[in-house]
């Protein structure tokens, strides 16, 4: 049965190659008649015009907090050296104002007390210089890798820092595309595990570098704890933008895969089928989402949503031998 319609279908058709760009030159333009429409049972739907918030599939990885904790107690012992050189140093002045009072009053002090004052306050100022020097660092350093939210964050003992401590929670980094900017991330995030397991993240802040091997822009995200979550364990993360598009939705169903690229096929006419590169496009819960810029596919367009792997099939076949013939045909009419 199957084999006679398939028979039934190549008889009835008559294939051009399609002049597109964005398909391979094998693909052609299928036409048949309304019985192998029917028998072919080929179904098509006219796709309607909708506003969509496009998502952007980036790449997560749950990354180690110790480094921020550890860095955290090393900025906070280096604030503790601040303030011990600096009471140190205060108290130094003192003694080296109080040294210099008594020498100048009738020589109380000698020479050499005085000398050993004011070296004492040179140490201690320059002990206090040290320990800002090494604050500085840490905090730069600090801030550079995380920020300077989670950095707060982590020198308070805010959230999400207990979460992590207690392991509730872990941090994951989000890497978009390169070339991708979010003018506002989502406050929440949908990422998939290896192993299927669909997860939350909630954000918490931009990061201040991009994601060690990966050149987009950088994101930090709050993790949910689960039974597994290894440290460097890949997320695929699907990011919602702000902005509405205007575009059209494919069903899934309507799109076929050739060399790696989404197509579907289009009636250009009663009969007539051509493949349609689905551009710009990104997959929602529904189906494929194509903005109206991506300029593939349109309100009012009919494509086929059942029968288009036979179209395909026929798509790829050669020119088929009776109109080469045909051709020849009038072509030896012409030149007598």
């Amino acid at each position: 049965m199957r084999r006679k319609l398939w028979q039934s279908l190549v008889a009835a058709m008559t294939v051009s190659i399609v002049a597109s760009a964005a398909l391979a030159a094998e693909l052609h333009r299928v036409t048949l008649d309304a019985r192998a429409v029917s028998a072919g049972q080929i179904r098509t739907m006219r796709l309607r015009r909708l506003e969509a918030a496009p998502r952007v599939s980036a790449y997560g990885r749950v990354i180690d907090p110790g480094p921020l904790v550890t860095r955290a107690s090393q900025v906070i012992a280096a604030r503790s050296a601040v303030a011990a050189a600096r009471a140190e140093a205060a108290l130094a002045q003192s003694a080296a104002v109080r040294a210099i009072g008594l020498y100048r009053a009738r020589h109380n002090i000698s020479l050499a007390a005085l000398q050993r004052a004011r070296a004492a306050l040179a140490v201690a100022d320059a002990k206090r210089e040290s320990a800002a020097a090494t604050l500085m660092q840490l905090k730069t350093r600090m801030l550079a890798r995380w920020g300077a939210q989670l950095s707060a964050a982590a020198l308070s003992a805010r959230a999400p820092l207990p979460q992590l401590e207690t392991g509730a929670a872990v941090l994951v980094e989000v890497s978009l595309p390169l070339g991708e900017s979010l003018g506002r991330p989502p406050v929440r995030a949908a990422a998939m595990a290896p192993d299927g397991e669909r997860l939350r993240l909630q954000f918490i802040s931009r990061a201040p570098g991009t994601m060690a091997g990966v050149a987009g822009e950088a994101l930090f995200y709050l993790m949910p704890a689960r039974t597994s979550a290894p440290i460097g364990m890949p997320l695929a993360v699907s990011l919602e933008t702000s902005l509405t598009q205007e575009g059209v939705l494919v069903p899934r169903a309507a799109v076929l895969w050739h060399r790696g690229e989404p197509l579907v096929f289009r009636e250009t006419a009663p009969g007539a089928f051509a493949p349609m590169p689905v551009r710009g496009n990104f997959v929602s819960s529904r189906g494929y989402f194509v903005p109206m810029h991506a300029q593939s596919l349109h309100p009012g367009d009919r494509i086929v949503t059942r029968g288009a792997a036979l179209l395909y099939s026929a798509a790829l076949q050669t020119r088929p031998a009776a109109e080469t013939a045909h051709a020849g045909h009038a072509k030896t009419r012409n030149d007598d």
